[in-house]
């Protein structure tokens, strides 16, 4: 079966994918919104300058939800209500799509959303993958086509909308204590616990931004997880592919460091989202910068993060040169010559009420001068984040800064038998063939 999903997005030609391409991170979501060609659109009014409308369900092949009623033995359908998200299969992973004939309350022209995991659905996974978007994006269309070929046909692909995107690095983390001491500190870089999400192995922070996320989680837990639920499902061909023992011991130890990207964020950027365009700019700053789009994005997602625990330089730290650090910078000489020690001790105890008692608990106390040795233990390089991250239950283990353990090697960010999935889409596991 041939699809030209090119043509639908005309002015954008397909580039060769080099070997130089895809070398550190990756793409690891997609989120797109396609509106409704006007010509097939019953337009209503203008809302707030915005355009609205609506397309019939019933002449689409989308599932719907429709109410029966019996009159005189026969059957009379009400007006249908479409399911707003369904999943269809590329075989080897699935792409979640919304239809949404009368739009919504952020956009009142009808549309589809599709979202998916550019890397999941050409290779089965995310452990890792390539940073170029266009094969991944091509996969999502050719899906959408298949699976709903009427829907497709009255689409507007050309004004489709980037609305998220998820980039990702891993950093080798071997310990247990360790992946959760880091998660532990990255959830108190965020004072809003409203907006975060946390369990076991894995938070989420401004969960709910439109501007940028950041998701730190354990990758073995995931894809343990992942070939569970493919097991329950029968899904063979991810079962297979999941269950690889080179796969499984790449993610042994990988601490995900995901960072996404919203509209908003996007915008603040100067990143246009339209697609044609969006296509361009992420060729054209590969090609500037020499730096793929998904790193810069993710770098720009979690700068907040990594400034909060600059100055950890010291390695394997300790209370002895912590104190050191102290002295050297709080120790006073009067006059007549004689050392004053007592600002030094008073922060140096109040760092050691914080390993013994924790920061959320004497931060209730609300004193002033627990607030004033804090800010004199940040100028040493402890940032507020790193602090409240120290477990009151082992005070005594010797602190290791986070720099020092997140070492995000962008060599070794997929193992050498890695091959880059090739434009073209020739793979009978999808059982799908797209002419680009």
């Amino acid at each position: 079966r041939q699809m030209c999903i090119r043509d639908r997005i005309r002015g954008i030609r397909v580039p060769r994918i080099s070997p130089m391409m895809g070398l550190f991170n990756m793409w690891d979501k997609l989120d797109l919104r396609i509106p409704f060609h006007e010509f097939h659109v019953s337009e209503t009014s203008l809302t707030n300058d915005q355009r609205t409308g609506s397309v019939d369900i019933r002449d689409y092949d989308f599932p719907a939800d429709c109410p029966v009623m019996f009159v005189e033995g026969e059957r009379v359908y009400s007006d249908p209500k479409a399911r707003k998200w369904e999943t269809i299969s590329s075989s080897i992973s699935s792409v979640a799509v919304g239809f949404h004939p009368e739009g919504n309350g952020f956009y009142p022209w009808p549309h589809v959303s599709i979202k998916a995991s550019p890397n999941k659905i050409l290779q089965g996974h995310n452990v890792f993958g390539s940073e170029n978007i266009r094969p991944g994006l091509y996969q999502m269309l050719a899906s959408l086509q298949m699976a709903f070929p009427k829907i497709y046909q009255h689409l507007d692909i050309e004004n489709s909308e980037v609305r998220y995107l998820d980039s990702t690095y891993s950093a080798f983390v071997p310990s247990t204590y360790q992946r959760n001491q880091l998660i532990n500190l990255v959830e108190a870089v965020f004072p809003n616990k409203e907006m975060i999400s946390r369990h076991v192995g894995y938070v989420q922070a401004n969960r709910c931004s439109e501007y940028f996320r950041q998701k730190v989680y354990y990758k073995e837990q995931e894809l343990l997880a992942d070939l569970d639920t493919c097991k329950r499902q029968r899904n063979q061909s991810r079962v297979d592919i999941l269950s690889d023992k080179r796969l499984q011991d790449f993610a042994y130890g990988r601490l995900r460091l995901e960072a996404t990207s919203g509209h908003r964020g996007l915008d603040r950027l100067g990143i246009p989202r339209r697609l044609p365009e969006f296509l361009r700019f992420h060729d054209w700053f590969q090609s500037v910068h020499k730096e793929p789009l998904c790193q810069y994005l993710w770098s720009t997602a979690f700068k907040k993060v990594f400034s909060q625990i600059e100055g950890h330089t010291m390695k394997n730290v300790d209370d002895e040169k912590i104190k050191l650090e102290i002295e050297s910078r709080f120790i006073t000489v009067s006059a007549s010559g004689r050392l004053n020690r007592r600002k030094a001790n008073a922060i140096y105890q109040t760092y050691r009420n914080i390993k013994s008692e924790g920061y959320d608990q004497l931060a209730k106390e609300k004193s002033s001068t627990f607030y004033r040795n804090v800010k004199c233990l940040e100028e040493i390089g402890l940032s507020r984040g790193f602090l409240k991250s120290l477990d009151p239950r082992r005070p005594h283990d010797n602190v290791v800064p986070m720099v020092q353990l997140i070492r995000v090697d962008f060599t070794n960010q997929r193992p050498d038998w890695y091959v880059e999935p090739e434009s073209g889409f020739d793979d009978k596991r999808r059982h799908l063939r797209l002419v680009a």
